[in-house]
């Protein structure tokens, strides 16, 4: 059964506390000399440019290091709220991602919250979409210990690696079929999942049908090695996604689509902060507050502190 958010229904972000103690600046320095404001402003200036590069990181957010998130505008859409993007982009050096699914855990499905307080996830994200066993993924999907689906799916090209067999491989990769044939793959790392493409290694928007347009939860690698999960909850075009995608300052060398509708869900927790953003109903703008409940998910990936 869904599980209703406990904070506001369209972004879930409670930032700890903050103090509320002011500080009343001098009006003067010395004797007779007073602040002006350009004096102000370019005292300003010199804090910024010798301020450590957190302070100064433009739209993200730092929760911790190699943990950040962040909010991006899209183009209205439709009667529905002014539409975002909400990203968190993890460290693969200071972060472990998991593939965990019920077939393996045991038990029934789980909410992204009750996958995150069980097992200790930092973060939590859709695997990929799956079939009406309430289990299967629709691509392939395995790890070392654990079968969930041996078949590829045809049209399938983005794999996820995870868990790397050779030492000196990155910690998490974001393969191309179409470059990188899947028996190579293979022989590299232990945990598999597959997903659809979302533009090509060139930069070629993959996503063309206008009806193509829902809530969407992607998972992307940027192009120094981290990893950014992603959801757009409202209603939303999926080419015009994509091409937003390609134009924000994300660095994106791959991304991939992992699930779409009410059952996209992206969720963090960290000390007394918590992010919480659902998918909506249906494709059509209007639909976009009909959900506000975490739905159960049978396969999610998710994230652990390295020590």
């Amino acid at each position: 059964m869904p599980i209703r958010c406990s904070l506001p229904p369209n972004l879930h972000e409670k930032p700890r506390p903050a103090s509320t103690q002011t500080v009343k600046l001098p009006q003067t320095v010395g004797v007779g000399i007073k602040f002006q404001p350009l004096v102000l402003l370019c005292a300003l200036l010199l804090v910024l440019a010798w301020a450590p590069p957190g302070l100064a990181a433009g739209p993200w957010q730092s929760w911790r290091p190699g943990l950040e998130s962040a909010r991006f505008a899209l183009e209205a859409s439709g009667p529905a709220p002014r539409p975002e993007l909400v990203v968190l982009r993890i460290d693969p050096a200071r972060f472990a991602l998991r593939l965990l699914c019920v077939g393996q855990m045991g038990g029934a499905p789980r909410t992204a919250r009750q996958w995150s307080r069980e097992f200790g996830l930092t973060a939590v994200i859709n695997a990929s979409m799956y079939m009406k066993d309430n289990r299967t993924s629709v691509g392939l999907m395995l790890t070392k210990d654990y079968m969930n689906n041996p078949r590829p799916a045809k049209g399938q090209n983005a794999l996820l690696a995870l868990d790397p067999l050779w030492p000196g491989l990155t910690p998490a990769r974001l393969f191309d079929l179409t470059g990188t044939p899947l028996k190579k793959i293979r022989a590299r790392y232990a945990t598999l999942i597959q997903n659809y493409r979302l533009f090509t290694p060139a930069g070629k928007n993959l996503w063309k049908r206008a009806d193509q347009k829902w809530s969407s939860a992607l998972v992307g690698q940027d192009r120094e090695g981290r990893v950014l999960f992603m959801i757009c909850r409202e209603v939303y075009p999926m080419p015009k996604l994509v091409a937003r995608l390609l134009a924000l300052p994300l660095g994106l060398r791959a991304a991939m689509y992992v699930e779409g509708g009410p059952e996209a869900t992206l969720y963090a927790a960290e000390g007394q902060r918590e992010l919480c953003v659902v998918g909506s109903f249906g494709s059509k703008a209007e639909q976009t507050q009909a959900n506000t409940e975490q739905w159960a998910l049978p396969n999610v990936i998710g994230v652990v502190p390295l020590p």
